[in-house]
């Protein structure tokens, strides 16, 4: 779904732009490997020097966590392990998800892919991407 706004404001470029990179962001286009059961919850936003991910992952020890960055793709993976069952118990209800997750972003251009951070604070984890020195160059006129 998308929500138009009308240009009543001059900041409608900058809006539109940021609104540009959050769904590149948000783009899952590399295919999973194996199904995951389930899909954490994700915030994305940018700053003047960095894109913050914050993902929602409670009950999931940090060693289980696994960041990979590949060209311009940033794989969140990690498995959130079922509760020990003590004896015989009947389940009355059961919302959390357990198993296997993945998400897969697309990293902006501007991102420093050397230079990612993160931090695992009361389950979220916190995925910082410094954006890099920008890359502008002079374009040559060919002659005709």
């Amino acid at each position: 779904m998308r929500i138009r706004r009308s240009p009543a404001h001059p900041m409608i470029d900058l809006h539109r732009r940021m609104e540009q990179v959050m769904e590149r962001l948000m783009q899952e286009v590399k295919p999973l490997e194996s199904p995951a059961p389930w899909v954490p919850r994700a915030d994305i936003y940018e700053t003047a020097e960095e894109f913050v991910v914050t993902l929602e992952i409670p009950g999931i020890d940090r060693e289980e966590i696994e960041i990979l960055v590949e060209g311009l793709y940033l794989t969140l993976s990690g498995t959130r392990v079922e509760p020990a069952t003590q004896g015989c118990m009947r389940w009355h209800q059961m919302e959390i998800a357990h198993g296997r997750f993945e998400r897969v972003l697309t990293l902006p251009h501007e991102a420093d892919a050397e230079r990612i951070t993160a931090t695992y604070t009361d389950g979220f984890l916190y995925i910082h991407i410094p954006r890099g020195p920008a890359s502008a160059r002079s374009v040559p006129i060919d002659e005709t």
